[in-house]
């Protein structure tokens, strides 16, 4: 969180423009304010065994292929796994790149929140790799999204129930 933007609720009543800004704050806000430095990097040649190890120690499940000097060549992410591996004989020590989808798409740290949501809806993408100047810098996860988002809504607007009229049996609302 931004000091701009804190997620903490003001302590008079919210107009409906000030229930509504957090979206567009969102929308709007750069990509730099999430955790981005969470991902793993593995060299084409790695081993297959080897990229789902790093790949199972990832929240977004993928690990981005690069270059010795950081450029981006490839990602291996968890559907490639299911789609291409699973239930198949396959050498676990053949290289990652025989695997990846080689097609990256990617974002720039001058890229909005709002761009990525974009990117990911599109073409349903989990994991979008952050580069600045053609090389990692970071990598951004559906989850970084979604806990910023939560972060970003006062707690009473997360804790609605569906219905207005519902009435919860907990005030937690679930």
């Amino acid at each position: 969180m931004s000091a701009e933007h804190p997620a903490t609720q003001k302590s008079e009543p919210q107009t409906p423009a000030d229930k509504t800004d957090a979206p567009r704050r969102a929308r709007q806000d750069s990509v730099t304010l999430l955790e981005t430095n969470d991902f793993f990097c593995v060299r084409r040649n790695t081993p297959l065994s080897e990229a789902i190890e790093q790949m199972k120690k990832d929240e977004g499940g993928c690990v981005i292929v690069c270059e010795e000097a950081g450029g981006i060549v490839g990602i291996f992410t968890e559907r490639d796994l299911l789609n291409k591996i699973v239930g198949q004989q396959i050498d676990l020590e053949s290289p990652v790149r025989e695997w990846m989808s080689p097609a990256v798409e990617t974002l720039t740290t001058d890229a909005t929140i709002g761009d990525a949501v974009r990117v990911m809806d599109e073409k349903g993408y989990r994991n979008i790799p952050l580069v600045k100047d053609g090389q990692l810098v970071g990598s951004i996860s559906v989850f970084d999204i979604i806990t910023y988002l939560a972060e970003s809504y006062p707690k009473e607007t997360m804790n609605l129930p569906p219905v207005p009229a519902q009435v919860m049996d907990t005030p937690e609302g679930g």
